[in-house]
């Protein structure tokens, strides 16, 4: 029996759910694709078949952290990418990602998928702060995430291996939203609303 879609949380434009073995054709496309993946040290892509896919998203357990999550367009019904969050570790951090189809690039999603992310954090654990760490060379990640209010806190190399056994480095930039520059941000902009309004 297929499980229900599950939606988590929903934007201005989008919703956010738990993937579901429907979603496995976009997942195969959205993980073999070059342009996407070589952001994250995968430059040919995962090259996962669709058989592989599929079984992964048929065993995915209940919840939403830890868990494949596709992005819906409201207006469309069409999914267009996948994001993901963590629970919070000992430190208090939580972790997300963001990764969309490249024909749905420039409009703003990533920003608001991961506007909706940091709420859905803040509002349901007790985590001080969400935590991202984009390649340093993908600079529409990175804007991504000051966007939101994110603030450098380091950078790293991490070591990625290839289908082929081939390795890359990938650099990245560490980015924390903070909770209480966040909550501070949201009644700031409460406030300037009941002014103008």
């Amino acid at each position: 029996m297929t499980e229900p879609a599950t939606i988590v949380f929903t934007t201005e434009r989008l919703i956010i759910r738990r993937a579901t073995v429907t979603d496995a054709a976009m997942y195969f496309a959205l993980w073999n694709d070059p342009a996407v993946m070589a952001h994250v040290g995968f430059v040919y892509g995962l090259e996962m078949t669709l058989e592989e896919i599929t079984e992964q998203l048929a065993k995915q357990s209940p919840g939403v952290f830890h868990k494949l999550l596709v992005v819906v367009l409201k207006e469309t019904g069409e999914t267009i990418g996948e994001c993901f969050m963590t629970r919070p570790g000992g430190n208090g951090h939580a972790f997300t990602d963001v990764k969309l189809m490249p024909a749905f690039w420039g409009h703003k999603y990533g920003v608001e998928i991961k506007r909706g992310l940091v709420q859905y954090l803040f509002d349901h654990t007790e985590c001080t702060a969400v935590q991202a760490s984009p390649s340093s060379q993908n600079i529409a990640s990175i804007k991504m995430q000051e966007a939101v209010g994110g603030v450098r806190a380091g950078k790293g190399q991490t070591l990625v291996q290839q289908a082929d056994g081939t390795t890359s480095m990938v650099e990245y930039t560490i980015y924390r939203v903070y909770r209480r520059i966040w909550e501070k941000a949201q009644r700031e902009a409460r406030r300037a609303a009941e002014e103008s309004g």
